[in-house]
């Protein structure tokens, strides 16, 4: 695992390298802030506003937005942030997510280049944060175990993400991405540091040391008013506690999305499998969801 942590971080540092060159042309508010969006991942962090439900709801509120855009002829650097605050229910059979709260923040750069074959590479990097907490009123009565990873699994982290799109055929765009998220506590740690490192992840409130993730996804425009598409993301999470579990989880998102002008609609169906979201994040099921996103195109 720590040799994955150094590749990690490897990453990230060839990532802003990428950064250096001038740029042709500038713009401010370039509308996302990504040439690949953000807003089309099936990662439950995606900054995206929509409801799910299956059997206990999901709600979430989501902000992509590009700050400003320098452009070649066929290269461009984009700095920009997103943002999600989602609410979950623990219990089953509720409609109205007003049980649990959790919230993502990350800023960041991202430089993608776009071959004579429409063909997007696209590196970036955040600084990002995450957290988690029960709504006033609610008292999570899940039982606690020595192997839980404590306050969700999140924390502030350095992050580094490589994405690739192409079409393979008329109307089918392939889309793949693997990331890398090196958790505040886990620094200290790499040098040998362990109570500095126990310090940081109690006093920020830090439950893992790193995450990595991956996804791939296709999607058919099969008209101008529907695309349908299916994606698979992967995730795997390292705790900071020795005596903590590892934290996995699978999800299958497929649906039709309808573009529009300005906004795009999804009706969706999901499967999970593995670790639950923000305080939930020790639960591990089988989850089966359907709902609607709306993202900003």
């Amino acid at each position: 695992m720590k040799t994955l942590v150094l590749v990690g971080v490897v990453t990230v540092v060839s990532s802003v390298s990428w950064c250096v060159a001038p740029p042709a042309h500038a713009d401010w508010l370039p509308g996302k802030s990504r040439a690949i969006a953000l807003g089309d991942s099936a990662s439950p962090h995606a900054p995206v506003t929509g409801y799910a439900y299956g059997p206990s709801a999901q709600a979430s509120l989501g902000v992509d937005l590009g700050l400003y855009r320098w452009r070649s002829q066929r290269a461009e650097w984009r700095l920009g942030g997103s943002a999600l605050v989602a609410l979950d229910c623990a219990d089953k059979r509720r409609v109205l997510p007003d049980q649990t709260q959790r919230t993502v923040l990350e800023f960041g750069v991202a430089w993608s280049h776009t071959d004579s074959f429409g063909r997007t590479l696209e590196f970036a990097t955040v600084l990002g944060h995450r957290s988690a907490t029960t709504l006033d009123g609610f008292s999570l009565r899940d039982a606690y175990h020595h192997n839980d990873v404590p306050f969700g699994a999140g924390g502030n982290y350095l992050g580094s993400e490589v994405g690739w799109r192409m079409a393979i055929a008329p109307q089918w765009t392939l889309t793949s991405q693997i990331g890398v998220r090196l958790f505040t506590n886990l620094f200290p740690e790499l040098i040998g540091q362990t109570e500095a490192s126990d310090l940081l992840a109690d006093s920020l409130r830090e439950g893992s040391e790193f995450e990595l993730s991956s996804e791939l996804g296709i999607r058919w425009a099969a008209s101008a008013g529907a695309h349908p598409l299916a994606r698979l993301y992967l995730d795997a999470i390292e705790p900071h506690d020795d005596q903590a579990k590892k934290l996995w989880l699978a999800r299958m998102m497929v649906g039709v999305a309808l573009p529009g002008d300005t906004l795009e609609i999804l009706p969706f169906m999901i499967v999970d499998a593995g670790h639950g979201e923000g305080v939930l994040v020790n639960r591990t099921e089988l989850r089966l969801a359907g709902g609607v996103r709306i993202y900003a195109r």
